[in-house]
């Protein structure tokens, strides 16, 4: 097979590897989604497959250019940690774009070793995932631990946190699911995991806070 076939089906392979984790985590509403990591993924391959053309034509360390593309994603993955009263959220993702990376140099260097490699990991990790999430919210559960959807204007954030402490409510983390502009007004969409007191149900909060100006939407999930 010609070379620069190969090449070829190594980024095609980058790409379906990197758009297998990244639809996992488009459909959990992360920072980084299908997008993201289909790119990342073929932008370490074709990294790889450089360096190897480089290393072919004019000699020199082979591994200068990728050890680059190792430390250069954590800036990429910084990006989608945040940091808010405490909760930090994101590092999850942040490893899944660094794994991403490594898969894109593994099957851009080549070899039929590294195409079933790479592959298996990702027939192993998407499992992995998945039992996670469910192992998570059983102890959740077990905890008593219950969650709702909000979306609210991003400005209130503090009288939100606020009024719910008000209310008895105890939260115990929460994740951004988005946030963007409506009618010039900064919105946040946020789940919220928490807990209250024996004297109050979930419904009578709802009740409470769902005439809230500053909050949108919210929903028990």
């Amino acid at each position: 097979m010609p070379l620069a076939v190969e090449q070829i089906l190594r980024v095609i392979a980058s790409a379906l590897v990197g758009a297998a984790i990244g639809y996992e985590r488009e459909i959990k509403n992360k920072p980084a989604g299908f997008f993201t990591f289909t790119l990342v993924c073929m932008g370490s391959c074709l990294i790889a497959i450089l360096q190897e053309n480089i290393f072919r034509d004019l000699g020199g360390d082979p591994g200068r250019i990728i050890a680059q593309v190792v430390s250069g994603i954590g800036f990429l993955g910084a990006g989608t940690i945040l940091h808010n009263r405490g909760n930090v959220v994101g590092i999850s993702t942040a490893a899944m774009l660094w794994l991403a990376a490594g898969l894109g140099l593994l099957i851009g260097s080549g070899g039929e070793n590294n195409y079933i490699i790479a592959f298996a990991t990702v027939v192993i990790i998407l499992p992995i995932t998945m039992i996670t999430r469910r192992l998570s919210a059983h102890f959740t559960k077990a905890r008593k631990i219950q969650r709702f959807r909000l979306v609210f204007e991003d400005s209130f954030e503090k009288e939100l946190f606020d009024t719910l402490a008000s209310l008895g409510v105890t939260i115990k983390k929460y994740f951004l699911l988005n946030k963007y502009f409506h009618d010039d007004i900064h919105m946040k969409e946020l789940i919220i995991y928490f807990s209250i007191g024996k004297n109050i149900t979930l419904d009578d909060i709802l009740s409470k806070i769902s005439d809230i100006d500053y909050i949108h939407e919210i929903e028990k999930v």
